[in-house]
């Protein structure tokens, strides 16, 4: 049946697929999931024990051989993406408290706008950047789990979170940086167990909710999706003034997404603060919509700040790096040439 090709071709597919699964069982069905045993525990209260792996996968996609541009560039794009992510949600806050504004709460800006959604990057990296751009990913990783959203509603007090929760939340983390880090093998059946972890998690979350909340999280979905591509190309300015004249680049704008296990977040935060379990269910709507819209959109912002450089002649680390592929392919061939006459 090919069922996860099929799902895969759906944009967020692996989250909002299950998610709308979950959802649709625990609006319908709402007692199939509650008949005990392995199978509520796996489907309808193992969300924590899910949570744990997730992060150990998560942890050994950060690569702590990166270095020199790389980790500069991705340091930036860390620091620039979680403060303005971080800043708007307290901003929200102050001036409308924790229901927020046009159904976007603090609690929803906290989880979705410091994340980004790390493979789209590195897809645009690979076509309009270098090899640094590419290595940036790995510090960016950092910012795609909870630990980001967890530390700055704790510093900003939206949420009661423990100094312990934030360590038990770091401590599968950093085994899996030093696990993927040391063993290959190890890396790879993490990066292979990562779908099927994402699917469960998502699905228990969706049976935690249901399609009523669905239908009222969609609009507001939509409009922090199309937020986020706003704030790409203000990080897109501000990302190239930090840059010195060789290193430019559109990517900036890449950062405007929104990270596809960002609809993740908001359950491992209830799980610490139990206070925001009654969002948890709009929230993880809410972010998997953004994350659709911004997983389309993104990319046609990229090209068009591309082009935007173009016409002002700024040379890209893209454009430079094509440029020193093309000459060593012509002196292959030249020699190759020379060797034949």
């Amino acid at each position: 049946m090919q069922l996860m090709k099929k799902i895969q071709k759906i944009p967020g597919g692996l989250i909002l697929v299950p998610l709308l699964l979950g959802m649709f069982i625990n609006t319908f069905f709402p007692s199939a999931l509650e008949i005990g045993g392995t199978t509520t525990s796996l489907f309808k209260e193992g969300n924590n024990v899910l949570m744990g792996m997730f992060l150990i996968v998560c942890g050994t996609q950060i690569n702590i051989k990166q270095v020199g541009i790389p980790l500069y560039k991705g340091t930036l794009l860390v620091l620039l993406k979680v403060a303005v992510g971080g800043g708007i949600a307290w901003l929200v806050s102050t001036i409308w408290g924790a229901q927020g504004v046009l159904g976007l709460t603090p609690f929803v800006l906290y989880c979705g706008l410091p994340s980004e959604n790390s493979s789209l990057y590195v897809a645009l990296a690979s076509e309009y950047g270098d090899p640094n751009d590419v290595g940036a990913v790995a510090l960016q990783s950092i910012k795609n789990g909870p630990i980001a959203t967890m530390i700055l509603m704790g510093a900003y007090g939206a949420a009661n979170v423990p100094v312990m929760d934030v360590v038990s939340t770091i401590v599968p983390i950093v085994i899996g940086v030093i696990l993927g880090n040391l063993d290959k093998d190890f890396l790879a059946l993490a990066k292979n167990s990562q779908n099927l972890i994402i699917i469960l998690m998502s699905f228990g979350i969706g049976a935690s909710s249901n399609l009523t909340t669905l239908w009222s999280a969609g609009l507001s979905g939509v409009l922090l999706g199309v937020f986020s591509l706003a704030l790409g190309v203000v990080f897109f300015f501000v990302y190239n003034l930090m840059l010195k004249k060789r290193l430019k680049t559109p990517l900036g704008a890449a950062i405007g997404s929104i990270a596809n296990n960002a609809a993740l977040t908001p359950a491992i935060i209830a799980a610490s603060d139990t206070s925001l379990q009654p969002l948890v269910g709009e929230a993880s709507a809410q972010l998997a919509t953004a994350c659709i819209i911004t997983m389309l959109g993104v990319p046609i912002l990229v090209k068009y700040c591309d082009n935007y450089m173009k016409k002002r002649n700024i040379i890209t680390t893209g454009d430079i790096y094509k440029k020193n592929i093309s000459e060593e392919n012509n002196t292959v061939d030249d020699e190759g040439v020379a060797t034949e006459t």
